[in-house]
């Protein structure tokens, strides 16, 4: 854990801690699994801090959101604040249970409950920027999108959206096929570290621009691999 990441786990309540870690230990989202980060949203004393915010990796951009635990009621879920306004900004008791059960059904003993949490929140987020899409069915964006899924070789699983205000971003996960490249094994490592992943980030209106990303593995097997213009 980074030295940033330390100061805040350190500087919150002891109770809140074995979330945090679990989080950064053992949760990687997206189709980039990369870890989540952590920022300070507040300067209380040390070892009582009670809020903090997660940076969550999601097609190019970096969700920020804040968790907000109360020291008085420490065995309550935590309330949320995201940093997308029409996100959840109309839900109730049964949206909850059916679609955060880890929230409505808060565990405060399993130090996994706030990893579980905010993993079936950021599913929700991307159901909620495909229902964006949506709203423009006259779109190149949403054309594109249909025909990945109609694809055979992609699902729904395979691609991250994002839509902005004047930008649409998809990131595309690439069926890689690596039975034929090399194994490649770590300096001090004796197990192979194995081949991770190819993903292809596309932006909208100017899908000329998109960008091949590899894994470091792949990267170490093939090289830097440009992409025709």
């Amino acid at each position: 854990m980074g030295t940033e990441n330390c100061g805040i786990l350190n500087d919150l309540s002891p109770v809140f801690r074995p979330y945090v870690q679990n989080m950064y230990q053992d949760l990687k989202l997206g189709l980039c699994k990369t870890k989540v980060d952590f920022e300070r949203i507040s300067c209380s004393p040390d070892g009582s801090e009670s809020q903090f915010r997660v940076i969550l990796p999601y097609c190019s951009k970096k969700l920020k959101w804040d968790i907000l635990f109360d020291s008085s009621t420490p065995w309550f879920a935590p309330d949320f604040r995201f940093d997308d306004d029409s996100f959840l900004s109309n839900i109730d008791d049964e949206f909850l249970e059916s679609k955060v059960p880890s929230l409505a059904k808060w565990n405060e003993c399993d130090p996994r409950a706030l990893s579980n949490v905010v993993s079936e929140l950021v599913n929700l987020y991307k159901i909620h920027q495909v229902k964006k899409l949506h709203e423009d069915e006259s779109s190149r964006a949403y054309f594109e999108y249909t025909a990945l899924l109609g694809d055979a070789l992609t699902s729904e699983y395979d691609v991250e959206v994002w839509v902005g205000n004047h930008i649409v971003e998809f990131l595309i996960r690439l069926k890689v096929d690596t039975s034929r490249l090399p194994e490649l094994y770590s300096e001090g490592i004796e197990e192979n570290p194995g081949i991770d992943t190819a993903l292809l980030l596309v932006r909208y209106p100017n899908s000329t621009n998109a960008e091949l990303i590899l894994s470091p593995q792949l990267t170490k097997s093939l090289g830097n691999i440009s992409l025709p213009q």
